[in-house]
């Protein structure tokens, strides 16, 4: 997971290539909403939002930094996803689902109501694969604080403590602040505090270590990476090889974060990192089997 700029106008603006109107009604179904105090819309118009989110993400599922299809092609691939739930909060972790999962600190009351006065605020929206949102986002949304009051501002609920992350804009912490990686294996980026329980909490919401392909692919592009790396390190770099890591921190790659926790561990450790780049070859080749590389 990374943070990815926020550009209202450039949001806007697509959204209304997509439905001129759509800003209008927005705004009138939010005052039903909230005299309603639930969320109630037989025709929900979020979708056409979705290609401006896929766009402002690179086509990267905002959570496991899986890339797909543009919007061309990719829609199908993706879910607008409502960061606060829009119609219900459920307890998480739930004991039937998460049946494994257990916390010694508040992961936040349920709510009936949701957060409904959100449903069409943009700072509420963003791209989800299908997985993430269907499997493991669902109507969850765990906090460490109480609830935000009804009709609060997104800006003005951060004293709900949220142990998940937005990562649009700056109005949450870094993403990289609180997860990354060793290998392919998503870790909590800090060793104490608040940090580090989102950023675990953010690795078991999302099963960011659970899922074979998401280690497949971090460990492909480790491996694509760790060869110029290495012809670097070796002196026998070639200007292919430093254009390629030259590349290493765009936001642009898919699972940019754990690349980017690679190349830190290049620089800090050469020979464990070596010793990844050895797995990660292995791995995603398919010479080692289904377990992920371990250092």
């Amino acid at each position: 997971m990374i943070r990815y700029a926020f550009d209202p106008a450039t949001v806007e603006t697509e959204i209304r290539a997509a439905d001129a109107k759509w800003f209008g009604k927005a705004e009138k179904r939010t005052r039903k909403l909230n005299q309603l105090g639930r969320f109630e819309d037989a025709s929900p118009i979020w979708s056409k939002a979705k290609a401006a989110f896929m766009r402002l993400q690179m086509n990267k599922c905002v959570f496991c930094e899986r890339q797909f299809e543009n919007p061309d092609y990719g829609k199908i691939e993706f879910d607008v996803e409502h960061f606060r739930p829009k119609s219900s909060v459920v307890a998480w972790p739930d004991p039937i689902r998460h049946p494994k999962l257990r916390y010694r600190f508040p992961t936040g009351q349920p709510e009936a109501a949701g957060y409904f006065w959100l449903a069409y605020d943009l700072r509420n929206y963003a791209a989800s694969c299908k997985v993430c949102n269907t499997t493991f986002k669902l109507n969850f949304f765990p906090i460490a604080g109480p609830r935000g009051a009804a009709g609060s501002a997104v800006a003005d609920l951060t004293g709900e403590k949220p142990l998940l992350c937005y990562p649009i804009g700056d109005i949450d912490d870094d993403p990289e602040e609180l997860v990354t990686f060793v290998a392919t294996t998503a870790v909590p980026a800090r060793p104490s505090g608040h940090k580090r329980k989102r950023g675990q909490i953010i690795i078991d919401f999302f099963g960011l270590n659970e899922r074979e392909q998401l280690h497949r692919e971090r460990a492909r592009m480790i491996a694509l990476f760790g060869a110029a790396l290495q012809a670097n390190s070796d002196g026998r770099a070639s200007a292919r090889d430093r254009q390629v890591i030259a590349r290493m921190d765009l936001p642009v790659l898919p699972h940019a974060g754990c690349i980017r926790a690679f190349k830190r561990l290049w620089a800090e450790d050469r020979a464990r990192a070596e010793r990844a780049y050895d797995l990660c070859r292995d791995f995603s080749t398919g010479d080692s089997g289904t377990t992920p590389p371990q250092l």
